[in-house]
């Protein structure tokens, strides 16, 4: 159930679960961005230079993450932020209704708040990063803070909720399986150097994703996402122990095909999920590949209480948001770990998963 993966010098463990009708693994929308004042009468262009007292101005376009556009000079030494959010404030500047350079996200889409300033009401809308691993379908409760979910399967059950289902091709016996109509993203193969899991050397994987490739074209899908990975062992259970250097293999065998983002699975504390996700020491970090990455299955391991969970979660979540890497989470909520569990029977929240759905949407 929990064969022990090495990280460097520590001893980590690592989580398989079974599924009700197939096995189980152990699977964020973008920065809203919004229009930003130019450099008003006072403050430079984009190439000049800003005015002792310039106050900005209000035509400037803001950049794709709420940036300032190049359009946008920079404000006097005490200027204030213009209605249309563009150019930066000043030093002691009070960002207006769009927004300058460090404030703090608003409602809807707009540039960033200036050194000092608070973002109005053009701020970065809310994240659809959220999500749930589960074999049972979240309810209506867990939208609009659950944006999406997934249970290791091309099948949707019928009369779930409106949160988008995103369906998994889980091993290479289902690459040319039916996926739903509508999808727009596509899951690989399920933790495939466990062979308890999916089961795949990387050169196998890499021969069977023409044909998964192909049928997520056929479907449409907006992308498709690589096999999700973790440490695994002991070494004779494996296709490779050590997840990096199986997608570095994987990619290398698989040159022509389409791996648009890439996920990972992750049961440990806190800070070794950030290294893990940016590098330290012991771990490479999956930034190294320049891709968007989904953390698909996530939480602690079977031995965490109820309270470690939350405590966790808490601090998780809003790295998780924040992270520009990463693309879409979901917290992992089936067998065998019952004190991760979020849903119920019926689909409503536990009491973690009023935890999950109360934490903010938005990067803070």
């Amino acid at each position: 159930m929990r064969p022990p993966r090495l990280v460097g010098s520590r001893l980590l463990v690592r989580l398989c679960a079974c599924a009700a009708s197939a096995v189980l693994g152990c699977g964020g929308g973008t920065s809203g961005s919004g229009t930003g004042g130019a450099a008003g009468t006072n403050a430079g262009g984009s190439g000049g230079t800003a005015g002792t007292s310039g106050t900005a101005g209000t035509s400037g376009q803001a950049g794709t993450s709420g940036q300032a556009g190049a359009s946008g000079g920079r404000g006097g030494t005490t200027g204030t932020a213009g209605t249309g959010a563009g150019g930066r404030g000043g030093t002691t500047g009070t960002a207006g209704n769009g927004g300058g350079a460090t404030g703090t996200a608003g409602a809807g889409g707009g540039g960033r708040g200036g050194t000092t300033g608070t973002a109005g009401a053009g701020g970065a809308a809310a994240s659809s990063k959220r999500g749930i691993a589960a074999n049972t379908p979240p309810g209506a409760a867990f939208y609009p803070a659950v944006r999406w979910w997934y249970n290791w399967s091309l099948s949707r059950p019928s009369g779930t909720s409106s949160i988008e289902f995103v369906p998994m091709v889980w091993g290479s016996s289902t690459v040319n399986g039916t996926i739903p109509s509508g999808s727009k993203y596509l899951l690989g193969f399920n933790e495939p150097n466990f062979k308890a899991q999916s089961n795949l050397t990387p050169q196998a994987a890499a021969a069977a994703w023409p044909a998964l490739q192909a049928n997520g074209r056929s479907a449409s899908v907006l992308a498709i996402v690589g096999p999700a990975l973790n440490f695994c062992g002991p070494a004779s259970s494996c296709n490779g122990t050590d997840p990096y250097v199986y997608l570095t293999d994987f990619l290398s065998a698989c040159t022509s095909c389409q791996v648009d983002h890439i996920a990972v699975h992750w049961y440990d504390d806190f800070p070794s999920l950030r290294a893990y996700i940016e590098s330290n020491a012991s771990l490479a970090g999956w930034e190294q590949f320049g891709k968007p990455i989904w953390l698909t299955e996530f939480s602690l391991g079977g031995s965490a209480t109820a309270a470690q969970q939350e405590a966790f979660m808490r601090q998780a979540i809003p790295y998780l948001e924040c992270h520009p890497s990463v693309f879409r989470y979901s917290w992992f909520s089936a067998d065998p770990i019952p004190n991760a569990k979020l849903i119920n029977s019926d689909g409503t929240p536990t009491a973690l998963g009023q935890v999950y759905i109360s934490l903010p949407s938005t990067c803070q």
